[in-house]
């Protein structure tokens, strides 16, 4: 990804935590939303938010912050930018998955950053209360997907979309194991476990479900070095995660 972006956006990020007039939003917002009461500043509300302990807290978080940004809330433009913030992680991830296959880092963190932007400001959050960053992560590669069938005629490997009811709970966890998968793979990728062409065709296999005769027009080769490189790419893949267990 783009340092350069990611740094401005961290040294904006420090900036509005030090900020007095964030200080007083934050205090407006928490007098209106029970869930964001007993933070000193942004600081405290990301630590709150990545504290995997609490999953409920920090979702309700998110949801007020989801219901302050929506035009159709709060129309807070500072709460949309928080929430962007806080939802970079999972972008981050995106954009990396994305990159594994387009092997352009700036496109694809320009890409994600700016359909979560828009997705944020136009959450549906009467609807979709909860899982708030699955969801809006989740319609951003739907998004996403959308874009590249309909530039590039095909859908690159980790973004297929998925069912259109993104709150279904068995289609909720099918997507978060899809994406364990693939960071997994972009793992190995990126510490010479696999390499790129590798990883694309684990991903297109194991997690698109692509039989591995239908990739040899995309990848280049037989069937043969196909099942070769896949078994190969496999082995390497089992013996560096017992390494590193």
């Amino acid at each position: 990804m783009r340092q350069g972006l990611v740094r401005q956006m961290q040294d904006e990020w420090q900036a509005l935590t030090a900020s007095p007039a964030t200080g007083r939003a934050l205090t407006r917002w928490a007098a209106a939303y029970p869930a964001l009461v007993g933070y000193a500043d942004l600081a405290a509300l990301q630590a709150a938010t990545e504290d995997r302990s609490d999953k409920e807290r920090s979702d309700a978080i998110l949801g007020a912050l989801a219901r302050l940004a929506a035009r159709d809330g709060g129309d807070d433009a500072l709460a949309a930018r928080v929430l962007l913030q806080l939802l970079m992680a999972g972008a981050v991830r995106l954009a990396q998955r994305i990159t594994a296959v387009t092997g352009d880092p700036v496109g694809a963190q320009a890409d994600v950053l700016a359909e979560l932007a828009a997705l944020i400001r136009t959450y549906p959050w009467r609807r979709r209360p909860r899982r708030i960053a699955a969801n809006l992560l989740l319609d951003c590669q739907q998004r996403l997907s959308r874009a590249a069938r309909h530039d590039r005629g095909e859908v690159p490997v980790g973004l297929q979309p998925l069912p259109d009811d993104e709150t279904d709970l068995a289609a909720s966890r099918e997507a978060d194991e899809r994406v364990e998968v693939i960071d997994l793979f972009v793992w190995a990728q990126t510490r010479g476990v696999l390499s790129a062409e590798e990883a694309l065709l684990l991903a297109a296999h194991r997690v698109d479900e692509i039989p591995v005769k239908q990739l040899t027009g995309r990848l280049g080769r037989s069937a043969t070095g196909l099942f070769a490189l896949r078994n190969n790419a496999e082995a390497r893949l089992r013996d560096a995660l017992t390494h590193a267990a």
